[in-house]
């Protein structure tokens, strides 16, 4: 018997979203940090500020709901429901959260069947949950491994977060791209801070296109992405928004068309964290060792802004061995998988239902 709870919500596009926050969203927000952080030394949930953001702004690319569970007025879970609403509309990613205190009463399915109910409304078929862990713990006793086999996700991706502590040896990324550098002639490198330049977007939007087809995607349903210029315009401004500053740097071949790119951010919210987001190098362009010339060149370009900063973190999947290779010669430690998982809506519901 799943207990019974008083559900709070509200939507990226729900025109009271923020008369909710003002009410609920450091409620939501400590439930969710104080889950996130049990046996974790660091976790990588997002900052209040950048999460407040992201649900009173908004973005024309992805609705965000979020779920607040209360029980004789205390908060004991929350949740929340990502749609994209440019493509792959047919998948919604559910997060649960559920603080140590509350934990093993069914709380966490409660919220779950509520989160699903969100994802029919949008129309979705398939649910996709992530779960983060430590290296060190075994899935199956993890206790979000646990609840996601539970529940009946299965098989998806494995991904890798590795970290960079900051500075860097100045002697081992010197000796690094001395060793890459004759792989690539031929090839120009630059990076800057900011927007993509208005020269760039046509083939960034490209680029960023290819991420959706060209990393590994495990055996999770993914579809191909269409990006264009307004696209990347919105995502940098949702950025904008949660206080993120961006560094990009790319390759261009010959004939000076960008075949390569990698992204770095950081938040005012978390100033001692880089964020290494999108690397891409593309398929007929690799084996000239661009990945890591270009890794070299945003860290580089970063950190002149940044000489504070502390660490980078990145994720890579486990079966991206290239990739994985260019992060540990630069320095890279593993300190936790995430675990990204997938079922058909329907039969998650049913799962539900048949433990109740």
């Amino acid at each position: 018997m799943l207990p019974a709870l008083t559900l709070r919500s509200t939507s990226s596009t729900d025109p009271v979203r923020g008369a909710w926050a003002q009410d609920h969203f450091d409620r939501w927000y400590d439930a969710l940090a104080a889950a996130e952080a049990l046996d974790r030394p660091d976790p990588s949930t997002w900052r209040r500020g950048e999460l407040r953001a992201l649900l009173e702004r908004g973005s024309s690319d992805e609705r965000m709901h979020v779920l607040l569970a209360e029980e004789n007025g205390d908060v004991v879970g929350v949740a929340d429901v990502r749609c994209s609403l440019a493509d792959n509309r047919h998948v919604a990613v559910v997060h649960v959260a559920v603080p140590p205190a509350h934990r093993r009463r069914g709380v966490g399915s409660a919220l779950l069947a509520a989160a699903l109910e969100v994802a029919a409304a949008e129309g979705r078929t398939t649910v996709r949950v992530r779960v983060d862990r430590p290296a060190e713990r075994d899935p199956r006793s993890w206790p979000g491994s646990v609840a996601a086999a539970r529940w009946g996700f299965g098989a998806g991706l494995l991904t890798a977060r590795r970290q960079l502590p900051l500075p860097p040896a100045a002697d081992r990324l010197a000796a690094l791209e001395a060793a890459t550098a004759p792989h690539a002639t031929g090839y120009r490198v630059r990076a800057y801070a900011g927007p993509v330049p208005e020269a760039d977007l046509e083939e960034m939007a490209r680029l960023t296109a290819r991420m959706s087809t060209d990393a590994p995607n495990g055996d999770l349903a993914v579809e191909p992405e269409h990006w264009d210029a307004e696209r990347i315009r919105e995502v940098e401004a949702v950025r904008v928004a949660q206080g993120r500053h961006q560094w990009l740097a790319v390759a261009q071949d010959v004939q000076g068309h960008l075949v390569a790119y990698t992204v770095l951010v950081r938040s005012d919210h978390e100033p001692e964290r880089l964020i290494q987001l999108d690397t891409l190098v593309l398929a007929e362009h690799r084996g000239h060792r661009l990945g890591t010339l270009v890794k070299l060149a945003c860290l580089r370009r970063a950190l002149v802004d940044n000489p504070a900063a502390q660490r980078v973190s990145t994720w890579n999947a486990v079966s991206n061995a290239p990739m994985v290779a260019v992060n540990e010669a630069l320095g890279f430690v593993l300190d936790e998988f995430l675990e990204e998982l997938e079922a058909p809506l329907d039969r998650v519901v049913q799962t539900l239902r048949n433990r109740t």
